[in-house]
């Protein structure tokens, strides 16, 4: 009896703690399950995470790549802009050294031409600057009588001792309202050998260089060669030169006396010799009558004695008769 209440208190207290063993058990599997579950959730959860965070990272290099598609395409249209300015540059560049080529050919010939001709003109040679190109010049209308005579006044071949000079204004007059048309002007006298041959257009300097100059101790080499011009056009009488050419040839020269804004072209005259009026009369001969024969117009010589005394001796001189005629 008391043995099977042993027995009984055994199995129950097995029992109980086999029951005790089971519920703590399955409480821990619980738990166990709930971590395993949690653990699960994490591990999904991580990779999704990091699926957006990629996505968001690859949203925002695409938006980076836009933008800077966008930057590259503007500075793409900017550089062919720039290349379309760069084309059009070169082209009007090429233009404008083809014009200067051909220009530079055409001077080329007129400098060809330029040098032939002064080659030509030996009095062109030492030319200072070229011609000066001007709308005004001054003009001699009349020619020169040659020869002249040294202080006596200065007669043209017209006939007359008035000198006409007129101004132009291009092939024109000038205008007589001009202030130009009553300018005060100079008569001068030239080289000879100035503008040959003749040319449109000379430099001031060259002119100036051919003024020839007055001897020492005499003011100026014309007398009374200054005027004014009326309505452009004067005609100027009583010239005086009051020195010889020197057997020289000489031209007259026409030009501004004061100092104008615009270039004035001197007036140059035929050329011409200036001589002593004591040589006006000489190698005038007698004039024959149309009556006389040629011994009457035969030239008178000396008598030439027939002998000649030497040291108190005396020579017969017998000269032929052409000697005398």
């Amino acid at each position: 009896m008391g043995k099977r209440k042993e027995d009984q208190l055994t199995d129950d207290s097995s029992s109980s703690s086999t029951s005790f063993y089971s519920k703590q058990h399955r409480h821990r599997h619980y738990h166990n399950g709930s971590k395993d579950r949690t653990l699960t959730l994490l591990e999904i959860k991580d990779p999704i995470q990091d699926k957006e965070s990629m996505e968001a990272k690859f949203s925002r290099k695409i938006e980076k790549l836009k933008k800077k598609r966008k930057k590259d395409k503007e500075d793409l249209r900017i550089l062919k802009e720039h290349v379309r300015i760069l084309t059009e540059n070169i082209r009007l560049l090429k233009e404008g050294h083809e014009y200067l080529k051909s220009k530079i050919k055409e001077m080329r010939k007129e400098g060809c031409a330029e040098i032939d001709h002064y080659k030509a003109s030996p009095s062109q040679r030492c030319r200072s600057k070229l011609s000066q190109s001007t709308r005004f010049r001054l003009v001699i209308e009349n020619s020169v009588k040659t020869p002249i005579y040294k202080n006596e006044t200065v007669e043209t071949n017209d006939g007359g001792n008035a000198i006409r000079v007129i101004l132009y204004d291009g092939g024109n007059t000038v205008a007589p309202d001009h202030p130009l048309a009553s300018a005060k002007v100079d008569l001068v006298v030239i080289e000879g050998r100035f503008n040959e041959p003749n040319q449109d257009s000379w430099s001031k300097e060259e002119f100036m260089k051919s003024i020839i100059p007055p001897r020492e101790g005499m003011r100026r080499l014309v007398k009374n060669g200054t005027f004014y011009l009326i309505g452009g056009i004067h005609d100027h009488p009583g010239a005086i030169i009051t020195d010889n050419s020197q057997k020289k040839e000489v031209k007259l020269g026409v030009m501004i006396a004061v100092h104008t804004e615009e270039r004035v072209l001197e007036g140059v005259s035929n050329p011409f010799k200036v001589q002593e009026g004591k040589t006006k009369n000489r190698g005038k001969h007698t004039k024959f009558r149309a009556n006389d024969t040629a011994e009457d117009n035969r030239l008178s010589y000396p008598p030439v004695p027939s002998t000649v005394e030497r040291n108190g001796e005396a020579f017969c001189l017998s000269l032929p008769l052409s000697f005398l005629h």
